[in-house]
C-alpha cells in the first residue's frame, strides 16, 4: 500500500536580466551549476539572518491605515530623507516604523543595490590578490628569489584590508539599522 508523502523540496523561479544570468553561470561553472550555487547562496543568507525574528507571510496587502499630520518643515525633511533612500515619503515612514518595531523594511533594497556591486568588486580584487600571491610564491620557490618577500608582505596586507572591507560592506548589507536608530 502506497502512501502519499509531502515533498521534501520545492521549486523557486526567478527572473534575471541576461547579463546577470551570464555572470551567475560563469560563477557556477565547476561549482555544481546554477542550482547548487543558488542553494548555497540561499542557505548562507538564511544562516546569516538566523537571529532575525521570523514573521509569517501576510495574507495580502496591509489594510490598517494610520493618519499623521506634519508641518511643512517636517515634510521637507521626510521627503529629503526618503529621496536619499530611493523611496517615497510614505515608504520611508513605514520603513522607519518597521525598523523601530524591529521588523524588516524594504527601504534597504536601494542600499543593497548600491552595495552589492561594491562587494562583488572587492571580492574580485581579493581573488586577484590571491592569484598574485600564489604566482609570487611559486616564483620564489622556483628561483629562490628573496627580492619578492617585500612584495609578498604588501600583497598580504592588501588581502587583509580587502577582507576587512568585504566584511564591512557585508555587515552594511545585512541591515543598516544605524540609519533608523531613533532616541526614545
Amino acid at each position: 500500500m502506497a502512501t502519499n508523502t509531502q515533498p521534501t523540496t520545492a521549486m523557486l523561479s526567478i527572473r534575471l536580466d541576461t547579463a546577470t544570468l551570464a555572470a551567475l553561470d560563469s560563477l557556477a561553472v565547476g561549482r555544481g551549476g546554477r542550482s547548487a550555487i543558488m542553494r548555497q547562496m540561499i542557505e548562507q543568507m538564511l544562516e546569516e539572518n538566523s537571529g532575525r525574528p521570523l514573521i509569517d507571510r501576510p495574507g495580502g496587502a496591509a489594510g490598517n491605515r494610520v493618519s499623521l499630520r506634519f508641518t511643512d518643515a517636517e515634510i521637507a525633511v521626510i521627503e529629503y530623507r526618503a529621496s536619499q533612500r530611493s523611496t517615497n515619503r510614505s515608504g520611508w515612514i513605514k520603513a522607519l516604523v518597521r525598523r523601530h518595531l524591529a521588523l524588516k523594511s524594504r527601504v534597504d533594497d536601494g542600499l543593497l543595490n548600491e552595495l552589492a556591486p561594491i562587494r562583488m568588486q572587492l571580492l574580485r580584487i581579493g581573488r586577484n590578490l590571491n592569484q598574485a600571491m600564489k604566482a609570487a610564491n611559486l616564483r620564489m620557490m622556483d628561483n629562490g628569489d628573496k627580492k619578492i618577500e617585500n612584495d609578498l608582505r604588501r600583497i598580504a596586507d592588501m588581502r587583509m584590508e580587502i577582507s576587512e572591507q568585504v566584511a564591512a560592506v557585508g555587515e552594511a548589507m545585512q541591515g543598516d539599522a544605524s540609519y533608523w536608530t531613533v532616541a526614545d
